[in-house]
């Protein structure tokens, strides 16, 4: 069983077959593997491309991904704007 993203988009063969498989670009595939994290809005197509992926399973993924931070880094002083 796959335990993050980056098994899941791997163990499918890579961003590229996934976009493929999902008709989302290569692109998008390679940020996710590299966030660590699918967004809600492409579960459908995933689960329509790999019907053995549950919701529940894509629920388990995103348990597991490390929390995102809305919080923007403070500037440092002396730093360029």
């Amino acid at each position: 069983m796959v335990r993050t993203v980056i098994e899941f988009i791997d163990a499918k063969g890579g961003p590229a077959a996934m976009s493929r498989a999902t008709g989302h670009s290569a692109g998008a595939v390679s940020v996710w593997r590299h966030r660590n994290r699918v967004p809600r809005s492409a579960w459908p197509e995933i689960m329509a491309a790999y019907p053995e992926i549950t919701l529940e399973k894509l629920k388990a993924l995103e348990a597991k991904a490390p929390e995102r931070s809305t919080k923007r880094p403070k500037p440092q002083p002396g730093a360029a704007a």
